[in-house]
Formats: structure tokens, C-alpha cells, sequence
């Protein structure tokens, strides 16, 4: 009896047992791991990034008097040997009333196309010279990849209520007069018209409004044209009237996009004011990023709306880096691309304008210019025009701004990315392109793990921008297994070309779970929205919130041969990743390491096609350790397991059962039960499943010598 009874407890403790996951082994090292994964791109436009690219707003309209100067510019700016920009936001001029001189910027009093007297209108199609200048000389520089936006600050002086281009007498109300909105649309596609018909400028998409729910633009102002609006009806109504127009003029095919409002935060509220018909009308969400900090938050938005997402317009006199000088301006920039790209998944990024600043004796039409700058401070735009000298003055920021610009080319796939690194995968030229910056006054360790791909080159060409160097040839580096080591030098931005790249595999057999059969750790405050379940509802928006040594577990009811295994980590979680682990078990007792997660993932699917273990089993398990983080990026007081989803592939794997002594009833394994029913089978009261597993003898008869050598056997092994 006391044999049946320790059988029985040992059977009952297998059947309740959870397997404890202590520690994983992982040591994270200095360096920072950045993942890079085929399988896990940009949300917005299916990861296709389409370009960088500038406002030619003010600027070309101050440099563009000078076929020289313009030339210059456009060849620096977009040519093949300068920042390759590929898009440029060109700006109709409503005009303000030429009895006005209060802008005094040399460079932003941008002319209109009408002529107003005595209510009658008439276009001047010789205005604003300038900047059309400038404009055909980028699109011959930047070639096939040109993308044209037109954009307005401000309806022409007579459509506003206060007769003036800067805005109303009131910053805060709207300054297109209420009878006129079909007047500002019309106005603008006939502008857009003219450019595509009379001068063949190829227009992909149009705005009407510019920063429209501020109160920045104020009548008199010394700076610019400017046009309030409020956000709902009125940003509603304009966008309506600006569809109908174009419609009318043939051009409904070009994308009408909105609102460019100056916060991410706005931008969302804007967005979410505009009515349902001006929802549809809208074609590719504008947002600038001068505030706000809701990134995620828009990117989300636009993916439920089914937009487009563009990064339209930013700038600052910032700087950042630690006593780095000349570069820290251009490292303030770096910042602030990699936050807009990687937290929008935005499809292009604009500069507010290249040439912020000009250099000039006489000044320009009665007005003084700003003159020159210090390049080691802040400062806006990432050039001076010297007209005296008829040049363009580069500045580190510049360069850097290259550094991404020249090697991120427009029809790249962009990768997620994390910390202080962006990413592409050019599919067709095999070729990935990794661009990091340094703040640091000290060497930065870095390793780049590209083993999701399924091949990868042995080095990276390596071009670098420091304080010593401009777009430097810093030689190669080694790739080695799909890691990629390296050291980034203080103060410095550095772009990684590596070559003879090849995608990730596509992934078949997807396996069904029943959520019924999924188990797991307590959620967080035993809340039952944020359960293991989430893990395989299909959606990476939601998740479970486990505690410390948290686990999910799937029985997938057959046993399977796994050929991947995706997952997403909790969107603003990500960093709880590293360490978790992904087990298999055939009976749910004993495990298979499969994969340890080394470092921060990038919210979205992750992939993994190469296990550490044989990836066969019935049950799957993904598990945090216990006690403190033991990794630079977790700050945690302990591992919590948080994951959005989980992914499994793979086919069904017949599984021969091992032939066991004494396992007469064909479970797998020897037990009392198979006692009992040798017992019966003698007593005539049972049938064996498996009579040869009960022939301890081996006379090819079952019978008591066989019963008394199999308790023999049982005592034995206990």
C-alpha cells in the first residue's frame, strides 16, 4: 500500500506542478543592443518611407534673385552631392496688402498672385519668381524621387477680416472673412493649376492651412503671413471647399492633407474635430512637432484612420552633446529626427526651411538681413546664404542632417528602432542602413542584432560626422552571425551600411489557440482586462500585465513542430522584455529552452526562426525570471511579464510513444495503474493495450510470474 500511495502522490504532483524559471543566465554589458527585424517596420504607408525635405518658405524666396545662388542651394540641398531631399513644400503666397511694411524679415514677405482693386481680381503670374526659381532648380537636382507639396499661411489680404496676411487683430479667432472660404479654395487651385499645366510641376498633395489653431498670427506682426482657424467646422469647412475646387479643375487626384498643426497633441484633437466628409477628404495627415509629446498616440490614430502620416515641418535653435562644440546643434537634430520618425512611424520628415539666416551689406528690397550666426550655438536652419559672397555657408548641423538625408533613401522599408537609433532595409539593393548618434563626451558601446534576417553581409561600410570629420569614410566593420559590434566616437552621428541583406522568410501554418487552454500568472491588481489570455487575442493593443516571475502558458492540444514564434512586447513596456524566455514541453513537466530575449524589442511583431532547443512540443511558455533586473535598461525593482502577443508556426509532428516496460495500458510511462490492470487482465476482468510491455520474462505469455516481476520492478524504481 505504500507503494500505490507514493505512485499516486508523485502522478498527482505532475499533474499540478508549474515549473519555477529561475534566473536566465543573461548579463547585460555596457553596451547598448539595438534589434533590428524584417518583420517588425514602420506602421504607417506599410513601413515605405517616402523622403526628406525642406519648406522652401522663406528662403527661396530671399536666395532666388540670383540664378547663381539658387543653383548653389538646390545643387547643396537636393543634388547628389548634398543632402539628397527629395520633397519641398512650396508656398502659395496669399499677398498682403501693399500699403503694409511690417514684416521686416528679408526673407518673408512672400508676394500673392491676385491684384485686388475695387473688388475685382487679376493674376499676376510673374509673383513670386523667386521662389518658383529655386524650386525648378530642386526638381531637376533631386530627379525621379521629386515630391511637391503646395501649402498656404494665409488666404490673400482682401479675403481677411482684418485686411492683413499676418493674422487677425486677435491672434486667437479665425481671420478668413465667413463668405470667403470658396474664395480661398478656388484661389489656391488655380494656383495649383497654373504650376502643373503651365509649368509642368508635378503636384502631389496640397494644404490650406499652416499652424491654423494658434494664436501666433497676429495683424502687424514683424515675421510672417499667418491664418487662424479654429479646429471643427471651420478647419472642416476649408478642407471641403478645397476638395471641391481642385475637383473642378481637374486635379482631385492630387492628396489633400491637414491641418499641420504646430503640437503632435493638436494635431490629434484637430483630427478628431473634423467631420466625417472631411475625413474622407483627407488624404495624408501633416503634423509639425514644435510641442506636444503624444507620438504614439497620432500614429495610432492615423492607422485606425487609414492615413498617411507625414512629420511636415519642424526646427529649433537647440543643441545637445556634452562640450561637443560645432556638432551640437547637428546632435540636437539628430535627436529630434530619430524621436519623430520612430514614435510617428512617420512616412517623410521636413525641415522647417535649410537657410535660416543671410548675409548681405546692402540688405534686401529696404530691409536688413540677420547676418551671420555662431555655428557652435543654436540656431535655426542648417546653412547661411552669404549673397556678398555669392556662397552657402555649411554648418555641422548640416552634415549631420546628411547623415541620414544620403543614405535613407526614399522606397526603403524603415525598420523599428529603439533609443538613440534609426533604421532601413533597401529589399531590392539587399542593403540595410543603420543611423546612430552620440551625445556622450566618451566612446558609446553599441551592438546591432540583425539575426532576424535571413542573410546578412560581413561588415558594414561605416561614414561618420564629428567634430573632425564631415561625412567621413570611417572604414568597416565586422558583422559577424547577424551581430553587429561597434563603438560610437563622442559627440558624433554615424551611419552603417551593410550589404548582402536578404528579408526574413515568409511565415506559413499559423497555429490556432484556443484561449481556453491558455494559462497564466496573476495579472496586475487580479485585473482581469490585462490576463494571460490577452496574449493570444490577435491584438498587439492589448496585453497582460504580469507580476514578477509572471508566465503564459498554451497547450496547443497536439503536438506541433514550431517553425517561428512572433511576439510584441507592451507598447511603452518594452524595455521588460530582455531576459524573458521562451520554453517547450511535450507533457507540460518538462522544458525545452527554445529562445531568451537579449535585448529591448521594438514594439510590434517580433520574430524568432532560430531556437536554441529541438521546437518540439504540445505546450508553449513564455516566462520573466525572479528578483531584480540584472540589464542596463530595466529599472524595475523586479521582472514583470508584460507581452501584447504571441505567435506560434509550425505543423503537427505524429509522436511515436516510447515503448515503456511494464506500460500495459499505452500512456508513455510505467505506473501503478498499469499494475492494476495486469491484475484484472489475470483476474479476467481487463484487456491489455500493450500485452508485450507486460511480458517482463519475455515467454510471450502473460501470466503471475510476469505480475509478480513487475511489483519487483515497481519497488525498484519507486
Amino acid at each position: 500500500m505504500k507503494i500505490i500511495a507514493r505512485a499516486a502522490a508523485v502522478i498527482m504532483s505532475a499533474v499540478v506542478a508549474v515549473p519555477t524559471f529561475i534566473g536566465t543566465g543573461f548579463t547585460a554589458d555596457a553596451a547598448t543592443t539595438v534589434t533590428l527585424s524584417p518583420y517588425s517596420v514602420y506602421d504607417i504607408n506599410d513601413g515605405k518611407f517616402e523622403g526628406w525635405g525642406t519648406s522652401l518658405c522663406w528662403w527661396a524666396n530671399r536666395v532666388g534673385y540670383s540664378d547663381s545662388l539658387a543653383q548653389k542651394a538646390a545643387d547643396t540641398f537636393y543634388g547628389e552631392n548634398g543632402l539628397r531631399l527629395n520633397i519641398a513644400r512650396f508656398n502659395i503666397g496669399g499677398g498682403d496688402d501693399p500699403t503694409h511694411n511690417h514684416i521686416t524679415r528679408t526673407d518673408s514677405n512672400m508676394p500673392g498672385y491676385t491684384k485686388y482693386s475695387n473688388g475685382n481680381v487679376t493674376y499676376d503670374w510673374n509673383a513670386d519668381y523667386n521662389q518658383r526659381n529655386v524650386l525648378r532648380k530642386c526638381i531637376a537636382a533631386a530627379g525621379d524621387d521629386m515630391i511637391v507639396e503646395m501649402f498656404s499661411n494665409s488666404p490673400p489680404y482682401y479675403m481677411t477680416n482684418s485686411g492683413c496676411t499676418s493674422g487677425n487683430r486677435d491672434g486667437g479667432k479665425n481671420n478668413l472673412k465667413d463668405d470667403y472660404y470658396d474664395d480661398f479654395a478656388n484661389y489656391l487651385a488655380e494656383v495649383s493649376y497654373h504650376y502643373k499645366n503651365e509649368w509642368g510641376i508635378d503636384i502631389q498633395s496640397i494644404t490650406p492651412t499652416n499652424e491654423p489653431y494658434t494664436n501666433f498670427w497676429y495683424y502687424g506682426s514683424p515675421k510672417q503671413e499667418g491664418c487662424h482657424f479654429d479646429i471643427g467646422n471651420c478647419e472642416s469647412k476649408i478642407i471641403l471647399e478645397l476638395q471641391r475646387a481642385m475637383k473642378a479643375k481637374g486635379m482631385d487626384d492630387v492628396i489633400i492633407s491637414a491641418s499641420d498643426e504646430t503640437s503632435i497633441d493638436t494635431q490629434i484633437s484637430a483630427f478628431n474635430a473634423l467631420s466625417g466628409d472631411a475625413k474622407k477628404a483627407v488624404g495624408r495627415i501633416d503634423t509639425h512637432t514644435y510641442g506636444g509629446s503624444k507620438r504614439s498616440e497620432l500614429r495610432q490614430l492615423a492607422v485606425d484612420s487609414g492615413k498617411n502620416l507625414w512629420m511636415s515641418e519642424v526646427d529649433g535653435n537647440g543643441t545637445a552633446g556634452q562640450n561637443a562644440g560645432a556638432m551640437a546643434p547637428g546632435l540636437w537634430l539628430s535627436e529630434r529626427i530619430t524621436a519623430d520618425c520612430n514614435g510617428l512611424n512617420a512616412a517623410a520628415w521636413i525641415l522647417w526651411q535649410v537657410i535660416d539666416k543671410h548675409v548681405c551689406a546692402a540688405g534686401y528690397n529696404g530691409k536688413k538681413d540677420s547676418g551671420m550666426i555662431d555655428m557652435s550655438k543654436g540656431f535655426w536652419g542648417t546653412a547661411v546664404a552669404d549673397h556678398d559672397k555669392n556662397q552657402i555657408i555649411l554648418s555641422k548641423k548640416y552634415y549631420c542632417f546628411g547623415q541620414y538625408t544620403r543614405y535613407i533613401r526614399p522606397g526603403m522599408t524603415m525598420l523599428k528602432s529603439t533609443g538613440n537609433t534609426m533604421a532601413a532595409f533597401d529589399e531590392k539593393n539587399g542593403q540595410v542602413v543603420i543611423v546612430s548618434y552620440n551625445t556622450s563626451a566618451n566612446k558609446s558601446d553599441m551592438v546591432y542584432n540583425l539575426s532576424q534576417f535571413s542573410g546578412c553581409g560581413t561588415s558594414a561600410k561605416v561614414i561618420r560626422t564629428s567634430n573632425s570629420e564631415n561625412w567621413g569614410d570611417a572604414g568597416t566593420v565586422a558583422v559577424s552571425n547577424g551581430v553587429l559590434k561597434t563603438s560610437l566616437e563622442p559627440n558624433s552621428v554615424t551611419t552603417f551600411i551593410i550589404d548582402g541583406m536578404k528579408g526574413g522568410i515568409e511565415f506559413t501554418d499559423k497555429i490556432d489557440v484556443d484561449t481556453s487552454k491558455v494559462t497564466g500568472s496573476s495579472p496586475w491588481k487580479d485585473d482581469m482586462n490585462y490576463d494571460c489570455t490577452k496574449v493570444f487575442d490577435g491584438k498587439t493593443s492589448t496585453y497582460f500585465d504580469g507580476l514578477g516571475n509572471g508566465w503564459v502558458q498554451a497547450d496547443l492540444g497536439d503536438t506541433y513542430e514550431l517553425s517561428a514564434i512572433g511576439f510584441s512586447p507592451r507598447s511603452g513596456f518594452e524595455y521588460r522584455c530582455p531576459a524573458g524566455k521562451f520554453s517547450i514541453s511535450v507533457d507540460g513537466v518538462n522544458w525545452t529552452d527554445l529562445y531568451t530575449i537579449e535585448s529591448t524589442p521594438s514594439f510590434g511583431m517580433n520574430y524568432i526562426a532560430k531556437f536554441d532547443g529541438e521546437a518540439v512540443g504540445r505546450y508553449i511558455r513564455y516566462q520573466t525570471p525572479e528578483g531584480a533586473p540584472n540589464n542596463s535598461t530595466n529599472k524595475d525593482s523586479t521582472y514583470c511579464c508584460n507581452i501584447a502577443e504571441i505567435a506560434l508556426y509550425g505543423t503537427k509532428k505524429e509522436v511515436v510513444p516510447k515503448e515503456v516496460l511494464g506500460d500495459v495500458d499505452a500512456d508513455g510511462s510505467f505506473q501503478i495503474n498499469d499494475l492494476v490492470l495486469l491484475q484484472k487482465f489475470l483476474l479476467g476482468n481487463g484487456e491489455l493495450v500493450k500485452w508485450k510491455n507486460g511480458d517482463f520474462d519475455n515467454d510471450d505469455v502473460i501470466d503471475m510470474y510476469d505480475l509478480v516481476l513487475m511489483r519487483r520492478h515497481m519497488i525498484t524504481t519507486g
